[in-house]
């Protein structure tokens, strides 16, 4: 385990690849992010303990929106929207990063039929 230490507390990067990544952080009380945005990334924060305020803005810096995340909430954050997240209440978080374009469901390829077990 290699914990990398921020500002707002400490974070471990669970799993990375070209189209995704999985971090585990832990945050403190009274800190908050720098404020950024991701060029082609969405994110999404899972509270597991704690609890976390996300703020995010255009790209001109006007306010658009902001949520308080408590245990068990979540929040999706979509590329090229400025954002921050603030700790509210000390704790546990999961963010989840991925390319954020077309999901097509439409891309399977069956290469047989469903059905009852033989």
């Amino acid at each position: 385990m290699v914990w990398q230490e921020k500002i707002w507390g400490k974070c471990w990067h669970l799993f990375q690849s070209d189209r995704s990544s999985v971090s585990f952080l832990e945050v403190k009380k009274g800190f908050q992010s720098s404020r950024h945005f991701h060029r082609e990334r969405a994110n999404l924060f899972a509270v597991i303990s704690g609890r976390i305020k996300i703020r995010v803005w255009d790209q001109d810096g006007e306010p658009l929106w902001e949520r308080d995340l408590d245990s068990g909430q979540t929040c999706v954050v979509g590329s090229n929207l400025v954002h921050q997240f603030q700790v509210l209440e000390s704790g546990q978080v999961i963010e989840v990063y991925w390319p954020d374009g077309k999901v097509m469901f439409g891309d399977i390829v069956r290469l047989d039929e469903g059905g009852p077990m033989k």
